[in-house]
């Protein structure tokens, strides 16, 4: 519809914690600190195991893992 309301709740920001949050958040990361979240947090992969497909140290992995966790945290308020 075309009311009022429905207009200032389609400009409203998404919940913390709703899935398109989640989403928006989660594609704001650089695509290093993405993929090293996603192998690790998300399939379970290792550091050495992250390092070895990203051709980067494991340090490097934890590093990254390190700041997209801070950034999706402040992404979402958490």
């Amino acid at each position: 519809t075309d009311d009022p309301a429905s207009r200032a709740a389609a400009r409203r920001p998404p919940r913390p914690g709703s899935g398109f949050g989640r989403q928006r958040a989660l594609a704001s990361l650089a695509p290093g600190a993405r993929a090293v979240f996603v192998l690790h947090d998300v399939e379970g992969r290792t550091h050495d195991e992250i390092a070895a497909m990203l051709d980067v140290a494991p340090g490097t992995s934890k590093a990254q893992l390190f700041r997209a966790r801070r950034l999706l945290r402040e992404a979402l308020g958490s």
